[in-house]
């Protein structure tokens, strides 16, 4: 660890360390909620942005019986507040979603505060707190709209919460109750957490903590309660979606598709910057006897990831903030050795340094959801004429193509004068129509179409869509990387509108 760094830790008390954490952290989730409004899977638009919108917006649920209403209830209150503020677009109301996330997802700094605030070195406490506020895949992890993410920072409140319990004396039913009801909590929004729930309530049996055990009962107790509730004002009987959530995954989920055993422990090399973190691997029996009572849970939740057929990276988002507390242990224990000096400070900075403002700042998929996103937040009712762009074909069109708004699929002999003119005229309402295209060769009509003005219309300057990323990913390997392409898209204003 370099020097400068060690005496940053050291220097300031763990208060001053908990806010400027807190702060930092929420500034970098604000930072990512605004500018990566991109998707990461289908499954947090389909099943998490998208029902949010539905239920504020009073329209039926597209929700599979598998899935819980409680993530869709809880996304849809930053929509409410949203609307008070006059932000109905499809852009807004998704910023809006990533903000209440991260907003959220502060609580995981919280968790870690409670957790290493009892410890008496000066390094590692507050390196835990940074990492957690500031690890380069928090920012983006926080503001999805995924249970997982949700759970995420749930767990490590929980954690934090109980292990503070198990340390005090003669800690309080109460607060070992509220932390398993925390882990109870987490449990709602990701079923799988409760192999976390149970096993560290089996960790507490074995070492005879009777109001540790009873708390895990009454919480236990409590998450049950809480989902039958859930399911009745869903409509369902209580405890079906568990039921069916469980039937839907007989197998492993493997009609999902089959990855390796070994994906999920990749994932969690992968996240402490392997192998340059082998380099701390002296400090791993005192990782061991002082946090095996976390560790026995992260590693059964792990492990049952990896015999299951169908895994994803997300799946693994609960236990972040946990992995982040060991790997704050091994890299302060292992401040003053040569390699963790010289290999692994270095390349954790130098990474972290990179990766957080690209994970702050740059978009994902942004050609496929850019020119929509912008022209229905500006201009509200839309024309897009689409000849072969990745909106065109898009996934996520079921959000972001809202009517009155519609596309229509065009040849590029359409992208003419005329046709934008006629296209106003059938469409008074519509404010603006927009042309797209992901054909480079098609991109020269649209050039040829800036700057005029019509009878009815004020065409603007081309514009290209399409990240930073995006585009790297696309030029070194275009063939399998086609859903990166940019969009080239071109808007005509109504005159009217203009004047």
């Amino acid at each position: 660890m370099p020097r400068w760094l060690r005496h940053y830790l050291f220097d300031r008390d763990l208060r001053s360390h908990f806010r400027r954490a807190f702060l930092l952290g929420a500034a970098a989730r604000a930072l990512s909620a605004f500018f990566v409004y991109g998707p990461q899977a289908l499954d947090d638009y389909k099943h998490g942005v998208w029902p949010a919108y539905q239920f504020f917006a009073g329209l039926p649920l597209t929700l599979p019986d598998y899935r819980s209403h409680l993530l869709i209830w809880f996304l849809s209150l930053p929509l409410e507040v949203a609307a008070l503020f006059g932000a109905n677009s499809a852009l807004a109301q998704v910023r809006a979603i990533y903000f209440g996330l991260g907003a959220v997802s502060l609580l995981a700094v919280l968790g870690t505060y409670l957790f290493v605030k009892g410890f008496r070195s000066r390094i590692f406490p507050p390196l835990a707190l940074y990492l957690v506020a500031l690890f380069p895949l928090m920012p983006f992890v926080s503001t999805r709209a995924f249970g997982e993410a949700v759970a995420m920072s749930l767990v490590a409140l929980a954690f934090g919460t109980l292990e503070h319990a198990r340390r005090s004396p003669r800690a309080p039913l109460m607060l070992w109750t509220s932390g398993f009801a925390v882990l109870g909590l987490a449990t709602l929004f990701r079923f799988h957490v409760g192999l976390m729930f149970v096993s560290y309530a089996a960790v507490l049996l074995y070492s005879k903590s009777r109001r540790g055990v009873a708390g895990a009962f009454i919480a236990g107790l409590m998450t049950l309660a809480g989902e039958a509730l859930i399911d009745v004002a869903s409509g369902k009987a209580p405890l079906a979606t568990l039921f069916i959530y469980l039937g839907e995954n007989e197998g492993g989920g493997a009609k999902y598709g089959v990855s390796p055993w070994y994906n999920p422990w990749l994932f969690v090399l992968g996240l402490s910057l392997a192998p340059f973190s082998f380099t701390l691997y002296r400090a791993l029996p005192g990782l061991w006897r002082r946090y095996r009572q976390i560790l026995i849970p992260f590693l059964i939740f792990v492990g049952a990831h990896s015999l299951a057929a169908h895994k994803e990276e997300r799946f693994l988002y609960p236990i972040l903030a946990l992995e982040l507390w060991a790997l704050a242990y091994l890299w302060s224990a292992s401040a003053l050795k040569k390699w963790a000096r010289r290999l692994f400070g270095p390349a954790f900075l130098g990474v972290s340094l990179l990766a957080l403002p690209a994970v702050c700042l740059i978009n994902t998929q942004e050609g496929e959801i850019e020119p929509p996103a912008l022209s229905e937040r500006r201009y509200g009712q839309v024309t897009y004429l689409d000849h072969e762009s990745l909106f065109g074909r898009s996934r996520f069109q079921f959000y972001f193509l809202r009517p009155p708004s519609v596309l229509e699929n065009v040849t590029p002999l359409d992208f003419n004068a005329n046709r934008i003119d006629q296209t106003l005229i059938d469409r008074p309402t519509h404010r603006a129509v927009v042309l797209l295209t992901s054909d480079p060769e098609t991109q020269t009509r649209l050039i040829a179409l800036e700057d005029i003005r019509t009878i009815e219309a004020r065409c603007l300057k081309v514009e290209t869509s399409g990240s930073l990323i995006d585009r790297l990913l696309y030029g070194l390997n275009p063939k399998h990387n086609q859903r990166r392409r940019p969009t080239w898209y071109l808007t005509c204003e109504r005159a009217v509108s203009a004047d």
